[in-house]
């Protein structure tokens, strides 16, 4: 009897350790460097977003925020590569459109576009551009059409990928204009751009962060904007809308994400750690000069049911324009 005591003490006692331990370990979160997956190349616009967040995640959090690059495959590299991660806190993943409404739309990506992740917080939405090498006798979308319907399949139109918001953006322009444009996709911004202006390709739809300072420059020509009102970074830059195309208004949009599965410390953590972020004037204004704007438009508690409203909104585009990723 005596030993059963002694045993049924030491059992409690060593349960009751365990979960002081872990109450210890969850209080002390963060307690070592926190992961965000970027799906896309470093260099371009998904780089400048993840840096200008990060840099203040990390004095909130008292942590470094180790950037990892994951492109490829229209993002659903990085995107599987946070859905198998540990739900612990220590990985966050920047989401874009291109995981949950475009890719899975068009083949069988390795996660659950909605499930799989909790949001964190709403980065924005994000404007497109059309931008033309110089030698592109067009300065505006009128002038785009015209010639691209006078020399049909001569013009080499470039992406971030296929599937991207760019290949899509242009593709719903195409079909809306009825013109032919060849699709040139590359694995993200910093080589599409390079290769725009070394003049390898004829134009780009492109997020405004990457082209601006080559706009500014003259290295480039911006044609129009995506969304249906001008765009504050590029203000004398007429939308795509205003040049005969009414109602035309694309605008992908980003949020921070994480595992399915967080507990609630690291969780409530992370999400004020970002609220804060994200409203810093600071941080704001140099997201609107990287080309995000609307950031917390959409509430936290609608960020999913957003995703899935666009995830069933896209299915019908796609299908509707038989775009498929062997395009």
């Amino acid at each position: 009897m005596q030993t059963s005591r002694r045993t049924l003490i030491g059992a409690l006692g060593g349960a009751m350790a365990g979960s002081l331990t872990q109450t210890v370990r969850a209080q002390e979160w963060p307690d070592k460097p926190i992961r965000m997956i970027v799906p896309y190349p470093a260099g371009g616009g998904a780089d400048s977003w993840a840096r200008i967040v990060s840099s203040r995640l990390e004095k909130l959090l008292g942590q470094p925020i180790v950037l990892d690059y994951r492109p490829g495959a229209s993002t659903t590299i990085g995107n599987e590569a946070g859905a198998r991660a540990a739900p612990d806190g220590y990985t966050v993943l920047l989401y874009d459109s291109s995981g949950f409404a475009y890719v899975p739309n068009m083949r069988k990506v390795g996660y659950e576009p909605i499930k799989a992740f909790v949001p964190l917080a709403h980065l924005g939405a994000i404007p497109f551009v059309f931008v033309a090498h110089p030698r592109v006798p067009a300065v505006n979308m009128a002038e785009l059409v015209a010639y691209a319907r006078a020399n049909p399949g001569k013009l080499n139109c470039a992406s971030a990928g296929v599937g991207s918001p760019h290949h899509l953006i242009a593709e719903l322009f195409k079909a809306r204009a009825r013109v032919s444009m060849n699709h040139v996709p590359y694995k993200g911004a910093a080589q599409y751009v390079a290769d725009l202006l070394g003049g390898q390709v004829d134009l780009a739809v492109s997020t405004i962060g990457p082209a601006a300072q080559h706009i500014q420059s003259g290295k480039l020509k911006a044609l129009g904007v995506s969304t249906l009102e001008r765009s504050s970074a590029l203000p004398e830059v007429p939308s795509i809308a205003e040049q005969g195309f009414p109602g035309f208004d694309e605008k992908p949009w980003n949020c921070f994400v994480a595992p399915t599965g967080l507990p609630p410390l690291p969780l409530e953590r992370l999400r004020a750690a970002f609220r804060t972020a994200l409203a810093d004037p600071d941080a704001l204004a140099a997201l609107r000069k990287a080309g995000i704007e609307g950031t917390g438009s959409i509430p936290l508690e609608q960020v999913s049911q957003a995703m899935a409203d666009d995830l069933a909104k896209w299915g019908e585009v796609i299908r509707r324009a038989n775009i498929t990723l062997e395009g």
